[in-house]
């Protein structure tokens, strides 16, 4: 996002433009969240539909961000001031895709997208505004003031919106109906169309179609929100396709006609940047602010919390004599360097209970805060409980800020307690238990609000669901401790975005996510447990033990969704091609589901990228669960996939139980868990905890073992291995050039490997090497372009054992037979293996090592490559070899275009598509991108890295999972 120091000046005046920190908890909260927190832990990522400014979910011609703004005048544009400002910013766009005003995609996919945030808390109203903030602010433009409270309608409102073919006088007219005057119209307008542009396909008579990259054609010449489209009109080249070019001959140059309503006075001053900002900023707040006021009052503009709860959870304990309190304060970190956070609690009767110390759960951020999260894992008695606290936050320089929520300290409720691990959602129904408070005597009622899909409107019908709630009776169980136990059971369609609460009288445990629950509920015990390993807090204590923290995981069920395993891509195709999404900086496994509920399936590659689809590409299957490595960036306890590797999670209910990636771990055996999928992954049982079993054709088996014994001393530390079963150690190695470093034979195990393992597998070879934990590779020489890297780079521990390193990501721990003579290769090496299997034995004092080993023979070649192999091609059209780029940080390394074709891409058809641009590059076979300058943050990697062929041509390289082909103009 690209920052002016006029932009700079508006976040200080807004600073000062929220009013007095509201009350928790307040209406806004919903909101609230959603508008800050785009990335990180517990993100919603609403912002990352529209980051980088350029992004399109969608395809090449699209930009989201000019959309999103779109939608927020053509929503507010059928209002009627005359009526006591009828309409306005009220969601009625969703029942008016079909009455021809609303021509194009874009409103269809934005509706799409803002159903998934629409609840009972959030209107797609104040969404639509939202997106006219979030828009406006990614491209680099003014902070929007933001308020909430917007009520949605049922029914469409009447036609209005401005139209292309309009006069002049129809468009002043139109925009005094909206309440709006001549000099409005014009900042609306030049506002409004900073970002985005017109499509041939919607308006050929405004943009010829085939005479523009993707049939879209750009109001300026920029993407970021500035003033180009008023400084190209006054000082020109303007090519505003509203303004010249066939539009003109077509009337319906409507640009021109709205900015000379006032002889061009407004658009000229416009071409001052910061007063194209101020203007920019007050009428996009006025547009949004447009509601009927007969029915909606605006809340004040909101501003951060400095400190907010979230997800707090009261839960009673076996026995019903503790109650666990969780959750997180989220501190705003944007002006503050925050030491400990510490929470002061208040007992049920009011006294005082006692201190409870937190611990940082995660970082979250938006466009222009930041925000640290403080995990709350305390056990407090059930008879005394908690009330309320005050939050007490010290600084780095020993500063100490008190919150106490306007003085009224932060509520919490311990009358009516939803038991969440005794809760479940399954074939369904949802199932919820809840305690409840002896003293309580109301009838206890279970709500759930599900999302429905609407069924009117013709072609198009509404994409934002209708919101259904259903009420039962709970009923009364068992007494645990001071509480009573209720229970009830709820049926639903879909649990995509289904909501849940229990309520008595005034008091209530409300808008919980279902998708957090599992399909299991666990009993609640009625009497106390024997013994207990968790501290709780009294009335003299000063801080609450915490219990065990959350371990990094593959999560086996996220909502109604199973996992699956580790997947790879598919063949030229993506493993799930139906919808998809990005977030580099705050994705998680949760937030995926979200955006692909109404799927079968979801995925999440490479940390950031999620996939939806409803069957698998062909050619995608199971890999070794080792290979989904990558940490995902919004939770640091759970996995994100890797290149070409997708988390894999399908709806339980289309789950068989043969295909559920399970954990198992042997009593007996000295390694913690393995982990295999019983529908394609065969296990081998050994006598020895540090065997390896390969088969000669690299199918992974795991290896389980039942002996605790072995071989290593337990004062041995981690370090260099110098040397391993007559092998010397040669330094940590680079993979070669367009060949593996080693390619005479290949060994892997991913959850056992050893610089043994590898040694006794590659025993008929010179070299030996290992690379990324698990993979193994022999060979008679180096190949070509392999070389010596830094010994740090090396840095893998090997999981069959902590003491070694089994090399890195392209870096091998690489290993030479202290008896032959040896060098790198210049010429290309083969090598065949035969089908035969020998079984050597390796003595040692505690166990025998058995082991298959593939016999092997070399073959030398000094024949010059031709053409009947795939190589790397020095020169396209004009354009020469730029090298394998990565992708940028956060943001495409070529933004200009993009083209996609899975199933004939070549190197020629992305240079024709590219024809202009100075670089251009090919992704994963079948992607295409243009630019000319490349994005910060994308890096050249080692050209065999770049290992995809092009579907269009087997004989060229079409890049690889976040690596590209590029090329570039001299």
């Amino acid at each position: 996002m690209k920052l002016c120091p006029t932009t700079l000046g508006l976040i200080a005046m807004f600073l000062g433009l929220g009013e007095a920190q509201v009350t928790w908890p307040n209406a806004i909260d919903e909101l609230e969240d959603v508008m800050f927190l785009n990335s990180g832990y517990r993100s919603r990522g609403f912002g990352t539909h529209v980051t980088p400014c350029s992004f399109s979910e969608f395809g090449a011609g699209r930009n989201t961000a000019a959309e999103w703004l779109r939608i927020g005048f053509h929503d507010m544009a059928t209002t009627n001031a005359f009526v006591g400002t009828h309409g306005g910013v009220d969601g009625s766009i969703q029942f008016e895709l079909n009455n021809g005003e609303n021509v194009g995609l874009g409103f269809n996919t934005t509706l799409h997208t803002y159903a998934n945030f629409f609840n009972s808390k959030l209107s797609i109203g104040d969404l639509v505004a939202l997106g006219v903030y979030a828009s406006t602010r990614t491209c680099g433009g003014p902070i929007i003031p933001m308020r909430g409270g917007r009520i949605d309608v049922t029914v469409a409102g009447p036609i209005g919106v401005p139209q292309p073919q309009n006069g002049q006088g129809i468009f002043i007219n139109q925009f005094t109906r909206m309440g709006f005057n001549s000099t409005d119209m014009i900042k609306m307008t030049a506002c409004g169309h900073t970002l985005g542009g017109v499509h041939a396909g919607d308006f050929n008579n405004i943009v010829a179609p085939g005479t523009v990259p993707n049939d879209f054609q750009l109001f300026d010449n920029t993407l970021e929100f500035d003033n180009a489209i008023a400084t190209r009109y006054v000082n020109g080249p303007d090519t505003n396709p509203l303004v010249v070019g066939i539009s003109v001959a077509n009337t319906r140059n409507s640009d021109f006609a709205v900015f000379t309503a006032d002889k061009n006075v407004t658009i000229k001053a416009m071409t001052v940047a910061a007063t194209f900002n101020s203007m920019c900023q007050d009428i996009l707040q006025r547009m949004i602010e447009t509601v009927d006021t007969s029915i909606v009052t605006l809340s004040p503009i909101i501003a951060p919390y400095e400190v907010k709860p979230e997800g707090l959870q009261l839960t009673l304990l076996s026995g019903g004599a503790t109650i666990s309190f969780t959750g997180d304060i989220r501190v705003r970190t944007t002006t503050r360097s925050v030491s400990s956070v510490s929470i002061t609690y208040l007992d049920r009767t009011g006294a005082a209970g006692g201190t409870i110390t937190t611990t940082v759960s995660g970082t979250a951020s938006g466009f222009d805060d930041s925000f640290t999260f403080y995990g709350i894992n305390a056990n407090i008695p059930a008879t005394s409980s908690i009330s309320s606290f005050t939050v007490v936050v010290t600084g780095t320089s020993g500063t100490i800020e008190t919150f106490n929520n306007n003085g009224a300290g932060f509520p919490i409720s311990d009358s009516v307690i939803v038991q969440t691990p005794q809760s479940c959602l399954s074939n369904g129904n949802l199932t919820v238990l809840a305690a409840v408070r002896a003293t309580v005597t109301t009838p206890v009622n279970l709500s759930v609000t599900e999302k429905v899909p609407r069924t009117a409107g013709s072609p198009i019908v509404s994409p934002v669901p209708s919101l259904v709630t259903t009420s039962a009776t709970m009923v009364k169980g068992a007494a645990v401790g001071p509480y009573n136990i209720y229970s009830g059971s709820v049926s639903y369609s879909s649990s995509s975005g289904l909501k849940y609460g229990v309520g008595s009288g005034t008091f209530a445990d409300s808008f919980k996510d279902a998708s957090a629950l599992g399909t299991a509920c666990s009993p609640l015990g009625t009497t106390l447990p024997s013994s207990t390993s968790s501290s709780t807090s009294s009335k003299t204590s000063t801080s609450s033990s915490v219990t065990a923290t959350p371990t990094l995981a593959h999560k086996a069920v996220v909502g109604s969704y199973s996992y699956l395993g580790c997947y790879t891509e598919g063949v030229g195709v993506r493993a799930l091609s139906s919808a998809a999404f990005y977030n580099y900086t705050g994705m998680t496994i949760e937030q995926c589901m979200s955006d692909c509920s109404g799927y079968s399936y979801f995925g999440v590659e490479y940390g950031g990228e999620c996939y939806c689809g409803n069957a698998l590409g062909t050619g995608s299957t199971l890999a070794a669960l080792s290979d989904c490595s990558f940490i995902c960036p919004g939770n640091a306890f759970e996995y994100c996939g890797a290149g070409n590797r997708l988390e894999m999670y399908k709806l339980t209910s289309l789950v068989s139980s043969s295909s559920v990636v399970q954990s198992t771990t042997s009593k007996t055996s000295s390694s913690s868990s393995v982990v295999s999928s019983t529908s394609t992954i065969k296990t081998v049982t050994s006598t020895s905890s540090s065997s390896s079993v390969v088969s000669s054709t690299s199918t992974i088996k795991t290896v389980t073992s039942t002996s605790s014994s072995s071989s290593v001393a337990p004062s041995q530390t981690l370090g260099i291995k110098q040397t391993v079963a007559g092998y010397t150690f040669q330094g940590c190695y680079t993979e070669a050039t367009n060949i593996r470093a080693l390619s005479s034979a290949s060994f892997f195990d991913y959850t056992a490997m050893t610089l043994e393992a590898c040694a006794a597998d590659c025993v008929s070879f010179a070299y030996f090497g290992v690379e990324y934990g698990g993979e193994c590779y022999c060979g008679n020489v180096i190949n070509t372009g392999s070389i010596l890297a830094a010994a740090s780079d090396c840095s893998m521990v090997c999981p069959g054992n902590k003491f070694e390193y089994c090399g890195a990501g392209n870096r091998l721990e690489m290993y030479k037979i202290g008896t032959v003579t040896v060098s790198t290769s210049s010429s290309s090496t083969s090598s065949t293996s035969t089908s035969s299997v020998a079984t050597g034995t390796l003595k040692s004092t505690s166990s025998t090592l058995s082991t298959v080993v593939s016999s092997s023979t070399s073959k030398t070649s000094t024949a010059t490559p031709t053409q009947t192999a795939p190589a790397i091609k020095p020169v396209v059209g004009s354009y020469k070899y730029y090298g394998c780029q990565t992708e940028a940080t956060n943001i495409r390394a070529l933004t200009g275009a993009s083209f996609f074709n899975y199933t004939s891409m070549n190197l020629e058809m992305c240079a024709s598509n590219c024809a202009g641009f100075k670089y251009w590059g090919v992704e994963y076979g079948g992607e295409c991108y243009c630019g000319n300058a490349w994005n910060t943050g994308s890096v050249n990697a080692t050209a065999s890295d770049c290992s995809f062929l092009c579907p269009g041509n087997s004989l060229e390289y079409c890049g690889a999972g976040n690596r590209l082909s590029a090329y570039y103009l001299p």
